[in-house]
């Protein structure tokens, strides 16, 4: 199965987001461009945070470097724009300003590695990459910096592959474990309610946590400006016809963790939040909510199309990849499963 297959003609911008750094991000990057050339298709490429370069800044070990062809559409920070070794004529220099320069758009004129630093915020992200697609590309492929999971955020990218490896674990059963719980709350669905959708708006537009009653009936926490920390102040404000507990910000451990400390109430309230890159819940913890009955939910949800695995840490251990994929395809079987390194 070609990754390409899996988003050709419906999903235009596509974030690649690891595990963990040098899950294979980059190498699962480099095999979507070649297959997109194979094909004749114009790739556009943007990123949150910095890639490309020939040496980790932090590590200092040798990364895979990013190769784009002629045609290839690029943004990046106007300095990275400089040190790319591809050729590039400039289409924009755009209003995002970054700490390494604007970002600038351009198209490859030759074959060449690249070095990518995009735009810092979702908003940017996603108006950077419609531009790209403005001036051609046929698909926006969004590299996610390390631990920023945000960029498979529905409000930046239409769907994306999550990329894991042996450097996440020696043990591989942690590894895959990890991973298929990544990959759970990227599945987690979205409610459909029309009644809860406009609440779910008001609270969004108000950014302050929202109860709703089993009748419908809202109480917007106009004092409390933001989940983190107020855990209690929102248990304090359940009572036994509390339904639904809209979060439009991020959702912690600790929050969640209050509510159900102080209200017994907690079983029949479901939560909502903006999509899975808003919470912040260990695994451990999560296992413990789903067995004492804690039902999360997501306005918007995310579309994983496969999961590319790397068999190699940088440390010198390896998997045996046909043993790994198994393992992931056991615990995920609804999303395909490919090692990219083969």
């Amino acid at each position: 199965m070609r990754l390409l297959d899996l988003f050709e003609n419906e999903y235009k911008i596509i974030s690649i987001v690891g595990m963990a750094k040098n899950a294979g991000k980059t190498v699962t990057l480099n095999h979507l461009l070649e297959e997109m050339d194979r094909e004749g298709l114009v790739a556009g490429l943007t990123s949150i945070g910095r890639d490309g370069e020939r040496q980790d800044i932090v590590t200092k070990t040798d990364k895979p470097m990013i190769f784009i062809r002629k045609n290839a559409l690029v943004a990046t920070a106007e300095m990275l724009f400089n040190l790319s070794e591809v050729k590039m004529a400039i289409l924009e220099v755009t209003e995002h300003h970054t700490a390494m320069g604007r970002v600038i758009i351009g198209r490859a004129l030759s074959d060449g590695y690249v070095q990518l630093g995009g735009p810092t915020t979702n908003k940017a992200i996603r108006e950077v990459s419609e531009r790209m697609m403005s001036y051609g590309a046929h698909t926006v492929l969004v590299d996610g910096a390390l631990d920023r999971t945000s960029s498979a955020s529905p409000a930046i990218t239409d769907a994306c592959i999550l990329s894991t490896g042996a450097v996440v674990s020696r043990d591989m059963g942690k590894t895959v474990e990890q991973t298929a719980y990544r990959a759970s709350l990227f599945q987690l669905k979205p409610i459909t309610e029309e009644a809860i959708l406009s609440l779910w708006d008001e609270a969004e537009a108000q950014m302050r946590p929202m109860l709703v009653d089993e009748d419908g009936c809202a109480n917007l926490l106009a004092e409390v400006t933001t989940a983190l920390g107020a855990g209690r102040a929102i248990a304090e404000a359940i009572h036994d016809r509390t339904r639904t507990i809209i979060v439009p910000g991020a959702l912690v451990t600790k929050t969640v963790m209050d509510v159900v400390q102080t209200t017994p109430h907690y079983k029949q309230i479901r939560w909502i939040i903006g999509d899975a890159t808003k919470l912040f819940v260990e695994h451990k913890d999560w296992l413990y909510f789903k067995r004492i009955g804690v039902d999360i939910r997501v306005r918007y949800g995310i579309k994983l199309l496969a999961i590319t695995v790397n068999p190699y840490a940088p440390a010198g251990y390896f998997y045996d990849s046909e043993r790994f994929i198994e393992a992931m395809q056991r615990r995920v079987p609804e999303i395909p499963t490919i090692d990219v390194m083969a």
